[in-house]
């Protein structure tokens, strides 16, 4: 009659999984299972983004009747989402260890919303398409809707930040990861009168778990925020304290753990904060020394020489997915049927 609480207290009970409306929808390829990523086209009945399009990756281990994560991951400015798949390695099975499903939308002229090129949202909204995206996505496919992640890169991670501070978005994403994030000041943008973008983030649900890695010689947007060439932006210890009072950590409160990682190349600080048992990691930021512009990874890039002063020893995307894996939605914020923001 004792083995029954050693059970429950050696191996605790996980997240109940809630299926998504897209669970038992036959499967028409592309894409296939395990095959290269196919260049989709969302829905012409999503009238406001007639023309969008999205690089669909499907784990080998996808099943219609068996929920998976989604990974959707945005690229960065003058980036193609084909080439953020190849720069972050997203799809690859030996670092996408979740088996997740993972989208790569594709920018309009390469760019996303909160780019001081990009014109305002009245104009092109970004935050409706990836929310009109995420709808499409969770009602054709069968996703865990506790375990959806959003993860960019400098404008694409500029991006993330607005889906994980917008009252609809934010109730929906289990966490959210941004590299070398492009998170300008609102003074910085194309804004019509009264719009607001990274001036003010009031997600519904908090908090919201946010990873977020910049190097520390940052040449595009400087850790410092003043004196970044295109427009200032905010400083990134600035915006880290942000997030951290934001997910219900005290004003000042020191990080629950610090030091090196990966051989000393990254400093690594995460706060867990709440009360009791309700305590939680809601804040990681990884500072990397010496390191530039771009995604931490151990493979030769392009700009390694002028802006990414790398490659490095590691691989910023098997951290981050890491992070995520140790993350889900609270049960109060799963929906299961179709999502309508204005309904959550």
């Amino acid at each position: 009659m004792q083995l029954l609480p050693i059970l429950l207290t050696t191996f605790p009970l996980l997240p109940l999984t809630v299926a998504s409306p897209g669970c038992g929808h036959p499967l028409h390829p592309p894409p296939t299972p395990g095959a290269s990523s196919s260049l989709l086209n969302l829905p012409s009945d999503h009238h406001s983004f007639p023309s969008r399009q999205y690089l669909l990756h499907l784990p080998a281990n996808y099943h219609i009747y068996s929920p998976l994560p989604l990974i959707i991951a945005f690229h960065g400015k003058d980036q193609t989402a084909q080439e953020f798949e190849r720069q972050s390695e997203f799809s690859k099975p030996l670092l996408n260890t979740l088996g997740a499903l993972v989208a790569f939308p594709q920018g309009v002229g390469k760019m996303w919303t909160g780019d001081p090129e990009a014109p305002s949202r009245r104009e092109r909204d970004d935050i409706g398409f990836a929310a009109a995206l995420l709808d499409h996505l969770v009602n054709t496919y069968c996703i865990a809707l506790e375990r959806v992640y959003v993860v960019g890169f400098s404008n694409g991670g500029g991006l993330v930040d607005l889906l994980a501070c917008d009252e609809g978005v934010s109730t929906r994403i289990a966490a959210a990861a941004i590299v070398s994030g492009a998170i300008y000041k609102d003074k910085s943008l194309k804004l019509e009168k009264g719009e607001k973008l990274f001036d003010v983030c009031r997600p519904r649900r908090v908090p919201v778990p946010v990873l977020e890695m910049h190097g520390s010689r940052d040449p595009v947007i400087h850790y410092d925020g003043k004196s970044t060439p295109d427009g200032e932006t905010w400083p990134v210890e600035e915006w880290v304290q942000g997030w951290k009072v934001r997910n219900g950590c005290k004003e000042g409160e020191k990080p629950t753990w610090e030091g090196e990682v990966h051989g000393g190349s990254a400093k690594k600080r995460t706060w867990s904060c709440g009360v009791g048992a309700e305590k939680q990691e809601v804040l990681v930021h990884y500072t990397i020394e010496g390191f530039g512009h771009g995604w931490p990874s151990i493979k030769r890039q392009e700009d390694d020489e002028k802006q990414r002063f790398g490659p490095v020893s590691w691989n910023a995307t098997r951290d981050i997915v890491d992070f995520f894996g140790s993350k889900s939605l609270p049960s109060e914020w799963r929906v299961p049927g179709k999502w309508v923001r204005d309904e959550l």
